[in-house]
């Protein structure tokens, strides 16, 4: 039996997970209209549409997102982790195919940049000269997929996994890859300013992820996801310590221009998707009624 309609998924798939966390059985289909939650009994039905209305009138409370966390949040019909796969399998399955293209795109040009870094570099660093005839425009965008070290690489596809993860299962990897972009457009235009073609990592990105799924929910209650308070004070905590030169002692020249540029253009970024997108669920709500 159809208990409702959301037209993002991500906001299905939280309810869906609430539902079978208090013992109402129920999967979610894709239809035209949106993701529909179906409940597998139909006696389920009135004590499932009461909880739905607390759920839309309230989905930032905990005990929704305590579900959520508790699935994984990585399957059209979510599985709780002691009946799921495991913990490795559960967190690949996290990354969509955009995410999974970047980052093995990033992969794929660290091990050229170690085996023939002038080349690889020289094809793809920043253009010096923003100005100059023939700019070569993904010159624009590749320095952010450029990593030299291995640390820098896996902590940069670290963090993209679980934020360009999340991003692209609550709503797509158009989505993903639209924000993604403008991103580095601007992160890697503000680091061009400042050293010239003489950076490159994904870390300004990975901030202005972490500004947009912030910034996001906040402006859209109804989004479906939000980012655990605890990630945002570390990732803001490592962002304060980049400007006291400990990190540069420790791992390296390490771009605060960037961080803080990628950050500030996500945060601006979710704050206009949200707004534009607020109040879409409620109005499908609204009209079911």
């Amino acid at each position: 039996m159809e208990l409702v309609a959301f037209s993002e998924k991500r906001l299905a798939l939280a309810l869906s997970d609430y539902l079978r966390s208090i013992g109402i059985a129920n999967h979610v289909e894709a239809r035209a209209e949106g993701t529909v939650i179906l409940l597998a009994l139909a006696e389920d039905f009135a004590r499932a549409q009461e909880e739905m209305k607390l759920f839309v009138g309230n989905p930032e409370d905990e005990r929704y997102w305590q579900a959520s966390w508790q699935s994984g949040q990585a399957q059209d019909e979510p599985v709780y982790a002691a009946a799921g796969p495991s913990a490795a399998a559960g967190w690949l399955a996290r990354g969509g195919r955009v995410t999974r293209a970047v980052a093995a795109l990033c992969v794929v040009l660290f091990i050229g940049l170690n085996v023939q870094p002038d080349a690889v570099f020289g094809a793809l660093h920043y253009p010096p000269v923003l100005a100059e005839t023939g700019v070569q425009w993904w010159r624009l965008l590749t320095p952010a997929l450029m990593h030299a070290g291995l640390m820098h690489i896996a902590f940069n596809l670290l963090w993209w996994w679980e934020f360009g993860g999340l991003i692209e299962r609550s709503q797509s990897g158009l989505r993903l890859l639209g924000v993604a972009v403008v991103i580095a457009l601007v992160s890697n235009a503000a680091q061009g300013l400042q050293y010239g073609p003489h950076f490159l990592g994904l870390s300004g990105v990975i901030y202005g992820l972490l500004g947009y799924l912030w910034m996001y929910p906040l402006c859209n209650p109804a989004a479906g996801f939000r980012v655990r308070r605890e990630i945002i004070g570390f990732m803001l905590g490592w962002l304060a310590l980049g400007y006291t030169g400990l990190l540069d002692m420790i791992f390296g020249p390490i771009s605060n221009t960037g961080h803080l540029s990628g950050l500030l253009a996500g945060m601006a970024l979710g704050v206009l998707l949200g707004l534009v997108n607020r109040g879409e669920a409620a109005r499908n709500i609204d009209g079911q009624d």
